[in-house]
């Protein structure tokens, strides 16, 4: 007894300095400059087939063509397509299961009339270049989604969850 009281205290002790630098799981993220950003600790609900019809000459088209915004996609874990003509967009409808097609708006009647025609149906998603308040709100009452090429990805990835969470729900509905 008279050994082991000695070295409990020492090892209290020992223990006792060294909690002061141990910290929490989660608190190394709190750290200035250690945080995870968003696009990689972010992880797509509902993974997406996703065709970016952008021809070069369209308003819209610089920012969703930018790499930045395929890789997070990439990233979030949906899969992407780049087409840049009505033949490729035709295509990529025909050959496999599209879930999305993000497009200038300029193209989405085009883009919704040909997907209506394919296998898989999928939502357009127009994106708009500087649009007027009563624009935006005539494309967003026609498609049920409001993206503008300033987006920042965060929005990009939101408004994917939103048509893709819609559309799970539509294919349960028609299944029941």
């Amino acid at each position: 007894m008279r050994v082991f009281l000695p070295v409990l205290i020492a090892a209290l002790t020992v223990i006792g300095l060294a909690s002061q630098g141990m910290q929490a799981c989660g608190d190394k993220f709190l750290l200035v400059g250690r945080g995870v950003k968003f696009q990689r600790a972010y992880a797509a609900i509902y993974p997406a087939s996703i065709v970016i019809y952008a021809q070069p000459q369209r308003s819209a088209a610089k920012a969703i063509r930018d790499p930045r915004l395929l890789t997070d996609l990439k990233q979030a874990g949906h899969r992407v397509v780049l087409v840049e003509s009505d033949a490729a967009l035709a295509r990529a409808l025909e050959s496999g299961k599209v879930d999305l097609v993000l497009t200038d708006v300029a193209d989405a009647d085009l883009t919704s009339r040909q997907g209506a025609t394919s296998p898989s149906r999928p939502t357009v998603l127009p994106v708009m270049y500087e649009p007027t308040r009563e624009e935006a709100k005539e494309i967003e009452s026609r498609y049920q989604c409001r993206l503008k090429s300033s987006d920042r990805a965060d929005r990009y990835l939101a408004t994917i969850d939103e048509a893709m969470k819609a559309r799970v729900a539509e294919k349960r509905k028609k299944i029941s």
